[in-house]
């Protein structure tokens, strides 16, 4: 289910992401991973990315990044996804961590 973005609920401060453009997404339900294309933001409790598929809200994910030699990873779910304006074909995806 695609919906539109809402207000914004994330009380602390964003980041903008610049520097982190690649990672994975990997969808525990489906077994998948989600092609990761950016990061918008990210903040002490969530992230926003751009993606080329949409998932629902509520949906478990494990998000990894890769840093050198260093590899984080994070588990949240989907909070919200809607299409951009932007790039046709494409999403943006709040995950709340």
């Amino acid at each position: 289910m695609v919906v539109e973005m809402a207000v914004e609920q994330r009380k602390e401060k964003r980041t903008a992401a610049h520097g982190v453009s690649h990672g994975e997404l990997y969808h525990p339900g489906t077994g998948q991973y989600v092609d990761v294309t950016g990061v918008h933001d990210i903040s002490t409790y969530g992230i926003c990315l751009h993606v080329g598929t949409c998932l629902e809200a509520g949906e478990k994910v494990r998000l990894g990044y890769k840093f050198g030699r260093t590899r984080i990873q994070s588990y949240g779910f989907v909070a919200w996804c809607a299409p951009t304006q932007k790039a046709p074909g494409l999403f943006m995806m709040g995950i709340s961590l």
